[in-house]
């Protein structure tokens, strides 16, 4: 029985292999290219082109797109990281995964297709809420420099573009640079404002975006940035509530060591105790 299942690995393994050779060769042979390395990879950018041209249309490319955009992505992975490049990236660690895991069983390989396929995904959108954890404490410096310089009569467009001189957090000031490079160069403070806030999913960067967009379409800047202290105080109580979280966490997992020591020192006596009380007889 071991034996047979062995051979049925071996067997899908080979066929997986002859299957993504076969795949290439046919790629190959459809633009009608040598096997040279220049020919391969001028096919692979034609392919890539004419995939990323087909997905450039479609509402699924464009939303994993934005969904990249505001977690992150080209800022945690590289500029690099497109959706076509993502999705291959996900399918190339399943695949793996599932080549390895047939080493084992069967479930192993389905199991590691499965988890590495969404592992890109899972890491990226841990990586974005320990960004806005990071972020809280910036943008409350950004909220309270905006209100004290419109209230001191300064232009929301200039208050705006020199917002990240004060920032420390390299996402967010990398933002803060590419938003103020946006308003000098096209002077369009509306659309700036929209492209910064799709690069983050932040609630507290989408009020500041929308209280700076309402007050350039009334001219009300002054008595609708006044809003800001209760969105302030908010974020405070946020930063206070993500830190006693945290502290939180780390008390639990001190408890659950302790208690996991005292068990195991309380097993180990009891099966000494039960040794010595077996040999006495």
């Amino acid at each position: 029985m071991k034996l047979e299942l062995r051979e049925i690995q071996l067997v899908i393994k080979s066929l997986a292999a002859i299957l993504g050779i076969l795949v290439f060769a046919l790629l190959l042979r459809f633009q009608g290219l040598e096997k040279t390395p220049q020919k391969v990879l001028s096919t692979y950018q034609k392919w890539r082109g004419m995939v990323r041209k087909k997905g450039e249309k479609n509402s699924l490319y464009l939303s994993l797109e934005q969904w990249l955009l505001q977690n992150g992505a080209s800022f945690h992975y590289g500029s690099w990281m497109t959706p076509l490049v993502f999705l291959t990236l996900c399918f190339v660690l399943s695949f793996l995964g599932f080549y390895g895991g047939l080493s084992f069983s069967l479930g192993w390989g389905i199991g590691l297709f499965v988890g590495l396929f969404f592992a890109p995904f899972l890491l990226l959108l841990w990586c974005n809420g320990r960004d806005n954890v990071k972020m809280l404490p910036e943008l409350k410096l950004v909220y309270h420099a905006l209100e004290i310089q419109t209230k001191a009569g300064v232009y929301v467009t200039d208050a705006l573009a020199e917002c990240y001189i004060s920032v420390r957090e390299k996402r967010l000031r990398q933002g803060f640079l590419e938003l103020s490079g946006d308003i000098v160069m096209k002077a369009d403070l509306l659309e700036s404002l929209e492209k910064f806030q799709r690069k983050f999913d932040n609630r507290y960067i989408d009020s500041l975006c929308i209280i700076l967009i309402q007050a350039l379409e009334s001219g009300q800047a002054v008595e609708l940035l006044q809003d800001i202290g209760e969105q302030i105080k908010d974020m405070e109580e946020a930063v206070m509530e993500a830190k006693k979280a945290a502290l939180d966490r780390k008390i639990t997992f001190l408890q659950l060591g302790v208690l996991t020591v005292v068990l195991g020192i309380a097993l180990y006596a009891c099966v000494i105790y039960m040794f010595q009380a077996a040999s006495g007889f």
